[in-house]
């Protein structure tokens, strides 16, 4: 798609399109405060809108913050002020009925802005105790109706992110959930229509603002969204709240991301931290080699409801799925891993939904060979039929979750099933359930091929590896999900 935007990077060339080099000041909400930033040497300044009251009207848009509802700076007296410097502009808006004012001030003042302006709110609902978003459509269709009729004088990217909240006693909440970053890339991808336009987010330069300590267990789903979204990200952070072991999660993001994607507007002393090692290998605990892409080794069925990035993938509905690119009918005797993630977006207690993984044979959906099952409710199946027309059925139970993870370890005389439940929001809680299981598929006699059930010459079949969602509606993320030694895996294993 046609990009209309100007890279806001680019108004910035002594940095060397490094986004970390991006410096920031906060909640410039105050004349006083606006005084002594347009003095300094910051780059962008943040302020906050709302409707409010300021020392001329009773309700108008003004800087300030909830819970203030007054301020001595109103939103059209801040940008006669800010307009000519070189500095640019982060409009946080907390209240939506301060939009369409604030963007016909802009409008009219086009000519005479000098920085790029980043348009801010919180849109999408984070979970867990979250306050409510702005209304996302009216806030996009009155941003996006602005955006592209100054898009030849103005410089104009978009900052839309979670509302979100910090949970000191209970850790594992501080994430981004799969429902969440689909809620967005939904929101995000939709066009916004009038009369006479149809208008994209996709034509602006977006990034989405991420708190600090939340990225720490949500690399996988943020990297999911800017992939599909071609975005950025923007790490904030309040006071006291990110830890100095949490520091190096950070960092892991910049050797996955282009340096021009990541921009960290943290407070003291994280930004020193940030700036004296982001160019410190030392502190990166994971390379590119360690996140081998879902893209290279899988293929979908083309469907609308399969989402596939380069580490993740989105299954939306039932019956569709992913698998490897490579197939083989040969014997090999050498080994084999197959590891993954599985997470059921929405943390309910259908036990009617599952994921199976299987061998399946090409051109045919039908299910070959072995077929392991994991349900929502814990349950674990494995079946399988070797060539001396033995057929196995294991089942077992894991500690209910909506996270598993999977691993299938070849052991030359067997196949080893290893099934975790490992993530906060398991659906119970129960210590009699163990948390990982173990199921077995042995090999009789060692290295024999695995038969279909539904072909008595099987010599001739090829197999490849397929993972696919049952009952399925709300969606299923499967991540880090990839085979070692790929084409030697599916050889072994068929």
């Amino acid at each position: 798609e046609k990009r209309y935007f100007q890279r806001i990077l680019d108004y910035f060339p002594s940095i060397e399109n490094d986004a970390s080099k991006i410096t920031w000041a906060h909640a410039v909400n105050s004349h006083q405060e606006l005084n002594v930033v347009l003095k300094s040497q910051m780059m962008f300044i943040e302020a906050d809108v709302l409707i409010g009251r300021s020392p001329t009207s009773e309700s108008v848009a003004i800087m300030a913050h909830p819970p203030n509802t007054s301020s001595d700076l109103d939103f059209t007296t801040f940008l006669q002020l800010a307009k000519s410097s070189e500095k640019g502009l982060k409009l946080d808006f907390k209240d939506i009925n301060a939009v369409q004012s604030c963007v016909n001030e802009l409008e009219l003042q086009k000519e005479q802005i000098n920085g790029p302006i980043l348009l801010n709110a919180d849109i999408v609902h984070g979970g867990f105790g979250s306050r409510e978003p702005i209304n996302a459509e009216k806030f996009l269709h009155e941003c996006l109706s602005f955006s592209f009729n100054v898009a030849r004088q103005l410089t104009i990217g978009f900052s839309i992110g979670w509302t979100t909240t910090f949970s000191p006693l209970m850790p594992d909440l501080n994430r981004y959930t799969w429902s969440t970053i689909l809620n967005m890339y939904r929101t995000v991808t939709k066009d916004y229509i009038t009369k006479k336009e149809n208008y994209s987010l996709l034509n602006f330069e977006i990034t989405y603002p991420i708190r600090a300590s939340w990225a720490v267990h949500s690399f996988y789903q943020l990297h999911w969204l800017t992939d599909l979204t071609k975005s950025g990200l923007t790490f904030w952070s309040p006071v006291d709240e990110f830890t100095i072991k949490d520091y190096p999660s950070l960092l892991l993001y910049r050797s996955i991301y282009s340096k021009s994607l990541v921009y960290y507007d943290l407070p003291s002393p994280i930004d020193k931290y940030i700036q004296n090692n982001f160019y410190n290998d030392n502190y990166i605990n994971n390379s590119l080699e360690s996140f081998p892409s879902m893209k290279d080794f899988w293929q979908t069925d083309n469907s609308d409801d399969i989402l596939l990035s380069q580490f993740s993938a989105l299954l939306l509905k039932s019956h569709v799925f992913l698998r490897t690119k490579q197939t083989s009918s040969k014997l090999t005797n050498q080994s084999c891993n197959w590891i993954g993630t599985i997470e059921f977006l929405e943390e309910n207690t259908d036990s009617s939904q599952a994921v199976l993984c299987y061998l399946a044979e090409i051109n045919d959906l039908s299910k070959a060979g072995m077929t392991i099952t994991i349900w929502k409710n814990g349950t674990i199946e494995l079946i399988y039929q070797n060539n001396s027309g033995t057929l196995q059925i294991d089942k077992s139970n894991v500690l209910p979750s909506s996270v598993y993870s999977f691993k299938l370890i070849d052991m030359n005389s067997s196949i080893q099933i290893e099934i975790s439940s490992d993530n906060p929001y398991n659906l119970m809680r129960n210590e009699t359930i163990p948390v990982l299981v173990k199921l077995t598929a042995y090999l009789d006699p060692p290295n024999t091929q695995f038969s279909s059930s539904l072909s008595v010459d099987n010599s001739k079949k090829a197999y490849h590896a397929a993972v696919m969602g049952r009952n399925i509606d709300s969606g299923l993320a499967i991540t880090k999900f990839h085979i070692f030694q790929h084409e030697v895996a599916i050889e072994r294993m068929s």
